[in-house]
């Protein structure tokens, strides 16, 4: 068995709405911040799938070495265009930190719990 990248975007999609309507029900956290922190690091996930199925392909063919530059561009601009989005968000809007890093972290919670279902049922021998 391996990762499905695609359900751990289901999965981080599935806590970030929970997480978001605790933090609005409970108002522990500010919710727009949360839904904030997860949206930049589901993109940033999406935007690395994307970059990463354009690079596969372009390693093993001698031939599409300009493919490959593409993507190593695409991933250098992805890098910059998010520091800076970042960056701009937290100087000009009012964001609450602790809330933004709450939502970014879901991304490496749903990680881990795919992991932990991959480990779980290939120990098992479910497929």
């Amino acid at each position: 068995m391996a990762v499905d990248l695609t359900r751990i975007g289901k999965i981080h999609v599935g806590l970030l709405g929970a997480t978001g309507g605790l933090a609005y029900v409970t108002q522990w956290m500010q919710p727009g911040s949360v839904l904030l922190g997860g949206a930049v690091m589901g993109a940033n996930f999406w935007l690395l799938r994307l970059i990463t199925n354009v690079l596969r392909p372009a390693a093993t063919e001698s031939g599409q070495r300009v493919r490959a530059a593409v993507a190593v561009a695409a991933f250098l601009l992805k890098f910059t265009l998010f520091i800076g989005l970042i960056a701009l968000l937290f100087w000009r809007m009012p964001i609450e930190g602790m809330s933004f890093a709450l939502g970014a972290t879901l991304l490496l919670v749903a990680c881990l719990l795919e992991v932990a279902r991959d480990a779980l049922l290939g120990s098992k021998g479910v497929s």
